[in-house]
């Protein structure tokens, strides 16, 4: 996008958007006013209906207290009566036809009357065979009953109040047994009560309040959140109840005394507590404003808001394109200028009007020509000292290449490849884990030494160790160590492929090994070494200590602990040319591998005697074997795993045939 181009979106998008910004602002403050005045409103008509509200909840509970008065009274004469009635010998189905009878004549509307265990066994209604039980959760209105049996109350007044059976308001007092212990109870149909709030004339004020349409909804809400009067109540119009959004607020109004406000898109819902003549508080009222003005009004202000931000975007738009036309051109000139120097082809005469401006454009055209020359002389020092150094960087990396692979030579491959990579800290450190280890060593290696030249020594020595280097890396064992003709190495770290795999890989490489000394020991016989070298070797699987051990300068990655040493009593208990195992190695390869169990092993530092297995090969398939005679004059080496036995059987004919001839 061209500077010119940006430059005008620049001036546009900060002109629009310092009007939309300012219309916002003004369109928010108006809201708010209007939603104060609103709030304002509300809470006058909220307190005015709280203080209504106190007044219609005093007299009906005041009328209920006379009429639980009343109720005790005929509950005591109830127990009177039937401690009479059943003195004197009357049934009680002639006792229950009373008490139904007595419903029917008065105002109460039914009686229970129990025996010491709470069963009602005399009650007004035909047909229910109910108990009175001390739980909440079983009978969360008549439980408050039980207390009259064992004496804990004389007297219980419940409040009038929605029954869970069928909803109907009710009103119960009960009393205790005059001969024994019991309950008699006497209930009375609550509807009166919400008919005299009716009567006290606070709904026919929710009703005028929702005439003229100021006022959308009103509701009393006493302290259990029954609604006294409200829209859809005692013939007020229908209207949507409150929400969980409004409940909320109520009940926190209810407890704190404390008037909220809950906006909505539609509505403003002012609550506020309802106190009766002690200041205490008995309710809340909740009085829900439409918010159709408020709206309105926000509209209009943005409809004038997206009207005035046109015209500025307008005129704004037309003096960016004048300013950007003019300011630009220079720009595009240094722009050019900047091009030519990064081509190495910058001419100063190209900025020759820009240099005679006298303001900011023209001093950055001065300072960018003086530049432009310095530029050109660091240019040409920088590629010359580029030059050299990447020649003195190449030197340095031939020699580091030299020395990694010298190093390389010193350390095992995974050894040297987790050091270098990385993943290993040369420090000192060492963790625990399981590890399979290989210990392998020449038998009379002195004997055979003292037939050998100190060169030829040499030269199979170290043809012996590449080759069974070259067989432990090609099997991913860690070599760890040479110890004159001995070679310590193991599996299991730093990479791992699993206990069983490392004791498999670790017991075929074994195995290989030794198949590759025959083949040797043939090669060293036809150079004339009278005793070739036979090697034992020991392998054990168990946790060891592995890591670096030294001091900060001078460290070896090694292992440590007793399975080491079990290792190495192995190797030396192992027959020349034969493989040793423990029992752990052999739980972990014997499904693979055919071994012997030899005789358990004394071995000094172990309490008790060490099983140990000899390798004879491998159990898959015909065990590989390697045919091997010898004669004066002649020297037979077959491995008939290796081998094309045709090929073998074709190569032993034509030898016989020339045999033959020869003779």
């Amino acid at each position: 996008m061209k500077f010119t181009t940006r430059l005008v979106l620049l001036v546009t998008v900060l002109t629009v958007g310092a009007t939309l910004v300012t219309a916002a602002l003004l369109t928010w403050t108006t809201r708010r006013a209007i939603i104060t005045e609103a709030e304002a409103s509300g809470e006058k008509v909220a307190r005015l209906l709280a203080r209504s509200a106190s007044l219609a909840s005093s007299i009906p509970a005041e009328v209920e207290s006379i009429i639980a008065e009343e109720m005790v009274a005929q509950g005591t004469i109830l127990g009177q009566f039937v401690e009479a009635a059943e003195r004197s010998g009357m049934p009680p189905d002639e006792i229950n036809r009373r008490l139904k009878s007595i419903t029917d004549d008065t105002v109460l509307d039914e009686i229970w009357i129990t025996d010491s265990k709470g069963h009602a066994y005399l009650h007004s209604l035909p047909g229910v065979d109910f108990t009175f039980s001390n739980s909440p959760q079983v009978q969360p209105q008549a439980y408050a009953f039980h207390d009259l049996l064992d004496g804990k109350q004389k007297v219980v007044n419940q409040d009038a109040r929605k029954r869970d059976i069928d909803n109907e308001h009710f009103k119960y007092v009960g009393v205790g047994g005059v001969d024994k212990p019991r309950i008699i109870q006497v209930g009375r149909n609550a509807r009166f009560l919400e008919q005299l709030t009716m009567k006290v004339g606070l709904p026919r004020t929710v009703e005028n309040l929702l005439a003229d349409g100021d006022i959308d909804a009103v509701w009393v809400f006493d302290r259990k959140l029954d609604a006294l009067v409200g829209p859809g109540i005692y013939g007020a119009n229908l209207r949507d109840g409150p929400n969980q959004k409004e409940l909320g607020p109520v009940q926190l109004v209810i407890a704190d005394g404390q008037t909220r406000h809950v906006e909505s898109r539609n509505n403003l819902s002012v609550i506020a507590p309802v106190h009766n003549e002690q200041k205490e508080i008995v309710g809340a009222a909740l009085v829900r404003l439409p918010m159709n003005r408020v709206w309105a009004t926000v509209q209009s202000q943005a409809e004038i808001a997206a009207v005035t931000a046109s015209a500025i975007a307008a005129i704004g738009i037309l003096l960016s394109i004048g300013v950007a036309r003019y300011q630009s051109a220079p720009l595009r000139q240094i722009t050019r200028a900047a091009t030519a120097l990064e081509a190495h082809k910058f001419d100063p005469k190209l900025l020759s009007p820009v240099l005679r401006r006298r303001d900011e454009l023209g001093q950055l055209a001065r300072v960018f020509t003086g530049m432009a020359g310095q530029v050109a002389a660091r240019e040409e020092y920088l590629d010359s000292m580029v030059k050299q150094r990447t020649e003195e960087l190449e030197t340095r990396n031939r020699s580091l290449e030299g020395l990694s692979a010298a190093l390389s030579k010193y350390l095992s491959p995974q050894v040297y490849s987790s050091i270098f990579s990385g993943h290993q800290v040369a420090e000192i450190a060492s963790k625990r884990k399981k590890l399979t280890i290989f210990l392998s060593d020449i038998a009379n290696f002195t004997a055979t030494t003292d037939k050998l030249e100190s060169e030829d020594l040499t030269a199979m020595l170290n043809r012996y160790l590449a080759e069974m280097a070259q067989i432990a890396l090609k099997h991913g064992a860690t070599i760890d160590k040479y110890v004159g003709d001995a070679v310590l190495a193991f599996f299991g770290d730093p990479e791992s492929r699993g206990v069983k795999e490392d004791a498999m890989a670790c017991v075929m490489m074994a195995i290989e090994m030794q198949q590759k000394l025959i083949e040797l020991e043939a090669e060293w016989m036809e150079t004339g070494a009278e005793r070739p070298f036979r090697v034992r070797i020991g392998i054990n699987t168990g946790y060891c200590t592995v890591g670096n051990f030294g001091s900060p300068d001078r460290m070896d990655y090694t292992i440590v602990g007793g399975e080491v040493n079990l290792t190495s009593r192995l190797e030396q208990s192992c027959e020349p040319g034969s493989i040793l195992i423990s029992h752990v190695t052999w739980s972990l390869v014997n499904d693979v591998i055919d071994a012997e169990e030899r005789p358990a092993l004394t071995v000094k530092g172990f309490g008790e005697p060490v099983r140990a297995y000899a390798v004879r090969g491998l159990k898959a398939g015909a065990p590989a074997e390697v045919i091997r005679k010898e004669l004066p004059g002649m020297r037979l080496f077959i491995d008939t795993a290796a081998a094309d036995r045709g090929e073998v059987r074709d190569t032993l004919a034509k030898v016989v045939a020339d045999l033959d001839d020869a003779t």
